[in-house]
């Protein structure tokens, strides 16, 4: 799985934080995607479906797969169960590579979570978009919600602490996060939206203890075992 995320998205955009000498592993990189996960189009034998024109899709919420499947059925031709499964985002990377290497026009559409949007938007705006940029970026990828400053969170379990720096993909929980912050900051700390290939980029860039504890909350809940 090694290079998977780092491969497939392009690096641009601006990091985190300046530079350093030595970054993260490729592995570590692919670490921090491992556990977001996606619903992507499969057939009735649960096999992954590229569809015509978006190709590979993955979509960032249920929200979001149901207005693309209402808008696919219009389309004609397109008759049937609109099928999606959950997928680690680093599985469908590693998918639609391996798929691209037999078809070198395979595409790939990422669909960002509806209700996500207006937030991206606002932040962009905030961080110097115009809001033409803004609605055309929100509309077209999904975005991570990260503090700025970042926060460090000390967890403690079976006697042993570890730290955590969270970002998500839902705006609401690190809305929340940051006002906690900020109820005794000495500075107040803002929030942000990075793109995936932000997040990559500073991952891959970086070395120090935040980029090894970041954790990406997934936009889609780990299914939960039956009894």
């Amino acid at each position: 799985m090694a290079k998977t995320i780092s491969a497939a998205l392009a690096l641009v955009g601006m990091s985190l934080a300046a530079p350093v000498a030595y970054a993260l592993e490729p592995e570590m990189v692919d670490g921090k995607f491992k556990e977001v996960r996606v619903l992507t189009p499969v057939t009735k034998a649960g096999e992954l479906k590229p569809l015509k024109q978006a190709g590979m899709v993955a979509f960032f919420s249920p929200l979001a797969a149901d207005l693309f499947a209402q808008e696919w059925r219009k389309r004609p031709g397109n008759e049937g169960e609109f099928r999606v499964a959950p997928l680690a985002l680093t599985q469908f990377e590693s998918a639609y590579l391996a798929a691209k290497e037999s078809n070198s026009d395979l595409a790939k559409t990422y669909v960002p979570d509806p209700a996500q949007i207006p937030a991206v938007v606002g932040l962009q705006l905030q961080q110097g978009r115009t809001m033409e940029e803004a609605r055309s970026l929100a509309r077209r990828e999904p975005y991570v919600f990260c503090p700025d400053p970042l926060v460090r969170i000390t967890q403690t379990q079976d006697g042993k602490s570890s730290t955590v720096v969270p970002c998500a993909f839902t705006f609401t929980s690190m809305a929340l996060l940051v006002n906690r912050t900020n109820q005794n900051a000495k500075a107040p700390t803002v929030l942000r939206a990075y793109s995936l290939q932000e997040m990559v980029q500073f991952l891959s860039e970086q070395s120090g203890d935040d980029a090894r504890n970041l954790v990406i909350a997934s936009p889609i809940a780990a299914p939960t075992a039956e009894n």
